[in-house]
C-alpha cells in the first residue's frame, strides 16, 4: 500500500491515513457490498476523504469495485490466508464482542480450541467491572458455559450457567462453528443469578455475526476464481 503509507504522516479527523485506511476495510468486510455513502456515514470519516482512500485500496488490490459497491479485494484475501485461523477469529470477532459488551454491560470473551485445550482469546471487561477478567491464552475453566459449548456442538441454543460456577454470576455461552469440527465460543457474564432474556438472544446473534464475518471472505474468494 505505498501510495497510503507514503501519506501516513497526514491526519484525517485526528486519525491517520494509515488508521482511516484500516477503518475503512474493517467496515468494507463487515458490510460488504458496500456504498461509498454507507461507509462514511458507519466510519464517519468525511465522504470526500472516503473517496480518495478507497481509490488507494483499490489502486493496490486490497478493495475491489463492483458498480458502486465496495468489497474486499483480491490481495487483502490473499494476505488474509496466511494469517492463523485463531488470529482471524480475534479480528473479525473484535468490534462484534465490543458491541455486545457496551449493548448489554456484561463481560464478554472469546475463545477457540488451540493444541486440543479451550482457550481465551480475547475479553471485554463488563460496564461495571466483576473484579476478575479472562486473560489472553488462559485456559477456559472446566465446567463453565463457555467450556461446555466447546463440548457440546451440537446444541445450537445459548448455554447457560445460572451460578452454578459461581454464585451470583450467570453466563451465556454460544459456540461459533469454524468448519472442519472445529468451533469457538462467545460468552457473556453479567452479576445477577439469571441472566436476563435479552442477554441470551443478543449473544446468540453476536455469535452468528462472528460465524458470518469469518466466512464472508472465503465466500468472496471462491466466488472470484470462478470468474478469472
Amino acid at each position: 500500500m505505498t501510495a497510503i503509507v507514503a501519506s501516513g504522516s497526514r491526519r484525517i479527523d485526528g486519525r491517520g491515513v494509515i488508521e482511516s485506511a484500516f477503518e475503512l476495510l474493517d467496515h468494507v468486510g463487515a458490510l460488504e457490498p458496500v456504498r461509498l455513502l454507507d461507509l462514511a456515514n458507519a466510519s464517519g470519516i468525511p465522504r470526500e476523504t472516503v473517496r480518495r482512500l478507497l481509490q488507494q485500496l483499490i489502486a493496490v488490490g486490497a478493495v475491489s469495485r463492483e458498480g458502486n459497491r465496495y468489497r474486499l479485494g483480491a490481495s487483502l484475501l490473499g494476505l488474509g490466508a496466511r494469517v492463523s485461523p485463531e488470529r482471524r477469529l480475534r479480528v473479525a470477532a473484535r468490534r462484534p464482542i465490543a458491541e455486545l459488551a457496551m449493548a448489554t454491560g456484561a463481560a464478554v470473551q472469546l475463545s477457540a480450541v488451540i493444541g486440543g485445550e479451550a482457550v481465551f482469546l480475547d475479553a471485554v471487561e463488563a460496564r461495571i467491572p466483576l473484579g476478575f477478567i479472562a486473560e489472553p491464552g488462559a485456559r477456559v475453566p472446566p465446567g463453565t458455559a463457555a467450556a461446555r459449548a466447546h463440548s457440546e456442538l451440537v446444541r445450537a441454543a445459548p448455554i447457560v450457567d445460572a451460578g452454578e460456577v459461581l454464585a451470583n454470576l450467570s453466563c451465556v455461552a454460544v459456540a461459533i462453528p469454524l468448519g472442519n469440527n472445529g468451533a469457538a465460543a462467545v460468552s457473556a457474564l453479567v452479576a445477577e443469578r439469571r441472566p436476563p432474556l435479552g442477554l441470551l438472544a443478543a449473544t446468540r446473534a453476536t455469535g452468528a455475526r462472528i460465524a458470518s464475518l469469518i466466512r464472508a471472505p472465503e465466500t468472496v474468494s471462491a466466488r472470484e476464481k470462478l470468474t478469472e
